[in-house]
């Protein structure tokens, strides 16, 4: 799939999502959907997974190998868990310097998250929407952007473009951190695979803390979940990006140490020493009028939440 192709199905994406957005926003008939969160989650990532393998199938392309879904060593594996646990304080400070400014949008639902069961979240939260948005951003995007492009600016594209699809200001943020270390993932063990495993270790981690939370707290939950949209206040949040820069900052370098172990087990050091030579290159022009429209759409559903 060539550039263009690419960002017609990032457009594509993000007008089936903005639409159902809308769509639940204007309309009573989205209310089952809405107030469902299986249900939401179900519909929501289809509008991510189906223009996907709509423009893979029509492009007679094979998506296992054009998504890189390959083996890996089983010790690949744990040092991907290692490698993402090491990266959560960095992804939490992100999330606490973004409530600075507007309300963490995952505290909203927890008191519809909370009333399914923890496996049901979990397959719903950590395998089908890891899924989902792997096959589109590392899979379809990011291969289509790095095979004609430069690598590392596709790596910062697709990244923002993840980000933004969420189409809230708190999620696009740490979810613009995920994205980077998922892609060096990609490029340390040329599969996708790892990358799953993160988003999967990232989404599941924080799903079972939130019904860790649940059975910890002597206290109504729905009050507590109120008490959270309404913001932790900038003195907490300060202490706490204060405390978790102090951890990130001991944490990301030994992240990064993982990494390149884990780059040195596949035989792919030189591929990240290629991607960071990368950002002097030309490279292909990756953006487009239908990529701009797409990012235009998605800032725009950001702002009229502050509206």
């Amino acid at each position: 799939m060539n550039i263009k192709k690419a960002n017609w199905m990032f457009l594509a994406l993000v007008i089936s999502h903005a639409g159902l957005n809308l769509l639940a926003a204007c309309t009573s008939l989205m209310d089952a959907v809405v107030q469902n969160v299986a249900l939401n989650i179900i519909v929501s990532e289809i509008t991510i997974w189906l223009p996907a393998v709509v423009f893979l199938l029509a492009g007679k392309i094979r998506p296992a190998a054009y998504c890189r879904l390959k083996k890996v060593r089983v010790s690949t594996m744990l040092m991907t868990v290692l490698f993402t646990l090491l990266l959560e304080p960095l992804i939490t400070v992100v999330n606490a310097v973004s409530m600075l400014f507007v309300e963490n949008t995952v505290a909203g639902l927890s008191p519809q998250i909370l009333q399914l069961p923890l496996w049901g979240m979990l397959l719903g939260i950590a395998v089908y929407a890891p899924f989902a948005e792997e096959l589109a951003f590392r899979g379809v995007l990011y291969q289509s952007y790095r095979q004609q492009g430069n690598r590392w600016k596709a790596l910062l594209l697709t990244s923002l473009l993840f980000g933004l699809m969420h189409m809230n200001l708190n999620q696009a943020c740490y979810a613009f951190v995920i994205g980077i270390a998922l892609a060096l993932l990609v490029e340390a063990t040329d599969s996708m695979i790892p990358a799953f495993i993160a988003h999967f270790c990232v989404n599941g981690l924080s799903t079972v803390l939130m019904y860790a939370m649940e059975d910890v707290v002597a206290a109504d939950i729905p009050d507590i979940m109120e008490a959270a949209e309404s913001g932790l206040g900038a003195e907490s949040l300060l202490l706490i990006i204060c405390l978790y820069t102090v951890i990130a900052t001991a944490c990301t370098p030994l992240a990064g140490c993982v990494l390149a172990w884990i780059a040195g087990r596949e035989g792919r050091k030189e591929a990240l020493r290629e991607l960071w030579r990368s950002r002097k290159e030309k490279g292909a022009r990756l953006m487009s009028i239908p990529l701009v429209l797409g990012i235009l759409i998605c800032v725009v559903m950001i702002l009229l939440q502050f509206l």
